[in-house]
């Protein structure tokens, strides 16, 4: 769990709580009233489990950016114009490169700049994410050791058990029944409402996750620390 994860739960009100997809199964099962393994097989409810917690997964990370959040290094190859990104990245939030001890970032490039290096080998100062991973520019004339802060896929349930924050197992759960009883031509009225009401618990949750104000401020396009004199360079839109 990353450290912001840690201080978000502490915000939300209390430990977490802890589930396996067995769990969820069984309750699934007493709420949906599918105690019959034979019609309802734990492959086909992990299924539909799955994919009712992918899908809050996704509400989540949506709502809390950055919520699951965590970084891993990769390593560059001379004379490659690309690095590969951590197997388990879905969404890539900062990429780094290791100077001694420091970390530089490297921002990343519009289409446009694609063509400004030419054929220059040296440290990549830009980036593009492309099918093949992370296109560097200029390409790298050495070794670089890159930090990539990234949100992971959602993760595959099992017999571990998961940390759920303020309930959020309900929105899987909630979310399988509504597949299940479609699947069988039952009425998931009920169910569908119960699932919009945790995905607007979500939301106001993450509403409420910091009432001091805005994460950040964006600074103003093109704006470096030689533009330091720049008082405007907060202004959106420049």
């Amino acid at each position: 769990m990353s450290d912001l994860a840690a201080d978000l739960a502490a915000d939300l009100g209390g430990p977490t709580v802890v589930k396996t997809l067995a769990d969820l199964i069984a309750i699934v099962r007493f709420r949906g009233d599918m105690r019959n393994t034979v019609r309802f097989p734990d492959a086909n409810l992990t299924t539909e489990i799955q994919a009712a917690f992918a899908e809050g997964y996704e509400l989540i990370v949506q709502q809390n950016e950055g919520f699951f959040d965590t970084f891993d290094n990769v390593l560059t190859v001379a004379g490659m114009g690309f690095a590969v990104p951590p197997s388990d990245a879905w969404i890539v939030r900062a990429i780094d490169r290791q100077e001694g001890s420091d970390w530089i970032p490297v921002p990343r490039v519009g289409v446009k700049d694609r063509n400004k290096y030419g054929t220059t080998s040296a440290r990549p100062v830009g980036h593009r994410l492309t099918a093949r991973g992370i296109d560097l520019y200029p390409t790298p004339d050495a070794i670089y050791t890159l930090r990539v802060t990234y949100t992971p896929v959602a993760p595959t349930l099992d017999g571990n058990g998961r940390n759920f924050y303020n309930s959020w197992e309900e929105y899987a759960i909630f979310g399988a029944l509504v597949r299940l009883y479609d699947n069988q031509g039952r009425d998931s009225t009920i169910w569908q409402k119960q699932l919009a009401a945790q995905a607007e618990r979500i939301r106001r949750g993450a509403d409420q996750r910091d009432a001091s104000g805005p994460e950040y401020l964006n600074l103003r396009e093109g704006w470096s620390s030689d533009d330091s004199d720049d008082v405007d360079r907060w202004r959106p839109g420049f």
